[in-house]
């Protein structure tokens, strides 16, 4: 397998999980958290949206979005709706992106400047980045299944 299909892999195996998530929450439940201090259902949305929107500007150019941008793209944020075609859009540009790169672009040791998705202050490999997209998706999914476990949806009953 090449590198751009075991990170497309990922990606999709991350939103795949997501997906099972998704249909659990209702746009009631956006604006609510397991308990105060926690971010809420779409506050866990917006974070997936948010780091993934930045990766291929920082790929790309070396510029983070600012938060008008980021809020820009992402819309409303009341609706699940909403937050779906955000994920959507955001997937679609990083998988348009991901195709443009060969073996070589991905294993190019890069440095961006820091933001949410970059893990590491020196050179890295440009493909790890778009691995911790999916890692960064992963984490942020188990949060939403245990909210969703915390409201007595089990998700072993899924």
């Amino acid at each position: 397998m090449t590198q751009q299909e075991i990170i497309t892999g990922r990606l999709k195996n991350a939103r795949n999980w997501l997906g099972s998530v998704l249909p659990r929450i209702t746009d009631e439940m956006l604006p609510t958290a397991p308990t105060e201090g926690m971010r809420t259902f779409a506050g866990q949305l917006v974070e997936i949206i948010e780091v993934e929107a930045q990766l291929v500007p920082v790929l790309t150019s070396g510029k983070t979005l600012s938060d008008e941008e980021l809020a820009a793209l992402i819309g409303d944020v009341t609706t699940l709706d909403g937050l779906k075609r955000a994920l959507t859009e955001v997937r679609e540009g990083t998988l348009a992106y991901l195709q443009t790169l060969s073996e070589a672009d991905l294993a190019e040791e890069i440095i961006v400047p820091q933001f949410y998705g970059a893990y590491w202050p020196k050179p890295g490999p440009r493909g790890e980045h778009f691995r911790n997209v999916a890692e960064h998706e992963f984490y942020h999914v188990g949060q939403l299944i245990s909210y969703c476990w915390a409201r007595g949806d089990d998700p072993y009953k899924w």
